[in-house]
């Protein structure tokens, strides 16, 4: 039975308390140098309930003055302990009178609180993470919604655009206007293009013109630089001679000096080249040695591969012989058998025969005795030949075994080599197959979103539509009512046509079309009209 820590600890520290009233001058003494030895600590305990290593203890004592005595004449001056000087000690003798149970007791409590706590701030932080990144996903749809809205609405003013562009185009006086247009930039092109002719005709007349005087002059320069390069030619060349003359005694003087060095030199270089003569010649012995013994180490090495490959085969062709061998064993003990069989079967019907004529001859009294001994021998004789008949099925059987044991362990090697070529495929499979379904399914997602998006927009086209059709179907029926709604579409038409012709004529503008032309082709319209 274990003992409850809090009652042992309170019954200890009783004995602490009454132990401090009642200690000696010595113990004093003890503990007021320990007091002054301690480090004091900040420590803020209540003197009324304090808590030590978990367990609650009831301490109502004030501050102590200790005297401290001490045997002869000497006297000490007595020292105040303070509160917290006072727990420290209560807490080094409370540690000391602990047991090793209760003090297990405390550290596991204390793991456990420590393990709640961080497992409660490890849920906390993952909450937190997770509101994040929610927040953070829905902005981003939040974004992406606007942004198809603007696409949304910038496409369905260009389709209105363009169908009314198009309705426009249909008219007699657009396409009409569309030929004349025609017709007027490919008289531009031509005009331009003539222009152009003539004015390349004019430039290459006028380079023509340049490069030949370019030419003359540069030849009217040339022939002043040769005359030039003659005449300093003969001067270098006077020069060259005097100089080419006194350079030549020099020369003769030092090449004499030259040719002393070269033969004292020659004779140095001499020496030098039989030294290194023979050192290449003894490095080429030594060089022709070692390729031999790596040639005579290669060859072996080759000898030893061609006999290994022949000791293959050789035992190739033994495997080969020993199985027809065996089968050919197997073929002739198959016959022996069947051979066997015929004479033992022979024999059997000779001895019935023999056995029948007896009984004929015999039936009175024999008759019972010549059965038994008909059945005791035909009995003896099949268990001689069930006898043979096993031998030479359990031969047979051995040497199937040996066959059918190296057979498997073919077998047995081939069926791992397949079954690891199996589980790479399988692997490779089933890689291929994720990466396939996770396509599919995004092809799937992105099928289903571009047919909701277009069924949508589809919708929001034809309310469109149709709203503008209802307007338009109200304001004609508004202008018939009040007898202007043919004036009012004429009009209308009017205005239409020639912005659309206004446009064109922009257009020609935009892509550098002479001012003289566009005019001739608002003068051809407005006589057609």
């Amino acid at each position: 039975m274990t003992k409850n820590p809090s009652t042992t600890v309170q019954k200890r520290l009783s004995r602490v308390k009454s132990g401090i009233r009642t200690s000696s001058s010595s113990n004093d003494s003890k503990i007021n140098n320990r007091a002054n030895s301690a480090p004091p600590k900040k420590l803020s305990y209540n003197l009324n309930e304090n808590e030590i290593n978990g367990v609650k203890l009831n301490t109502n004592l004030p501050c102590k003055k200790v005297d401290n005595k001490i045997q002869g004449n000497n006297q000490i001056k007595p020292k105040i302990i303070t509160a917290q000087e006072y727990e420290y000690f209560k807490s080094i003798a409370m540690e000391g009178l602990m047991t090793k149970d209760e003090k297990q007791l405390i550290e596991m409590n204390n793991e456990e609180k420590k393990k709640k706590l961080y497992e409660e701030c490890m849920k906390r932080k993952e909450e937190i993470r997770k509101m994040d990144f929610n927040k953070i996903n829905n902005n981003k749809l939040n974004n992406k919604i606007d942004l198809l809205e603007d696409d949304i609405r910038q496409k369905k003013l260009h389709i209105l655009e363009r169908a009314n562009d198009l309705k426009l185009e249909q008219e007699e006086e657009i396409q009409i206007c569309n030929k004349l247009i025609l017709a007027t930039k490919c008289r531009a092109i031509r005009d331009a293009q003539v222009a152009e002719k003539k004015l390349i005709e004019k430039e290459l007349i006028d380079e023509e013109k340049r490069l030949n005087d370019m030419m003359e002059n540069e030849r009217l320069l040339k022939i002043k630089d040769e005359e030039k390069k003659l005449n300093d030619e003969l001067i270098r060349k006077k020069k060259f001679a005097i100089l080419l003359r006194n350079q030549i005694i020099e020369n003769e003087e030092k090449r004499f000096i030259e040719f002393e060095k070269k033969q004292e030199e020659g004779k140095l270089i001499n020496k030098i080249n039989e030294a290194w003569q023979n050192d290449e010649t003894q490095k080429a012995i030594n060089k022709k040695i070692e390729r031999d013994k790596i040639r005579c180490q290669i060859a072996e090495e080759n000898n030893k591969l061609i006999q290994f490959k022949e000791i293959e085969r050789e035992e190739a062709k033994i495997l080969d012989m020993r199985i027809r061998e065996y089968q050919k064993q197997k073929e002739e003990r198959e016959k022996e058998i069947e051979e066997k069989k015929r004479i033992e079967k022979h024999k059997k019907d000779n001895e019935k025969l023999k056995i029948a004529e007896k009984s004929m001859e015999t039936r009175n009294y024999q008759e019972k005795i010549d059965e038994l001994n008909a059945t005791r021998i035909q009995e003896e004789v099949e268990r001689n030949w069930r006898k043979r008949e096993k031998e030479a099925a359990i031969n047979k059987l051995k040497q199937q075994q040996k066959l059918i044991d190296a057979r498997n362990e073919q077998i047995k090697c081939r069926k791992i080599i397949q079954a690891m070529e199996i589980e790479r495929d399988k692997l490779e499979f089933n890689k291929i197959l994720k990466i396939q379904k996770e396509a599919l399914c995004r092809d799937k997602k992105e099928r289903e979103n571009k047919l909701k998006q277009s069924q949508r927009y589809r919708i929001q086209i034809l309310k469109q539509v149709n709203d503008k059709e209802i307007e338009k179907i109200e304001t004609r029926k508004k202008m018939f009512e009040e007898g202007i709604a043919l004036r009012a579409e004429l009009e209308m038409r009017k205005k239409k046509l020639k912005n659309a012709i206004e446009k064109k004529c922009e257009i020609m503008r935009d892509n550098k079309v002479p001012e003289i032309y566009i005019n001739e082709v608002k003068n051809l319209i407005e006589k057609i009209k």
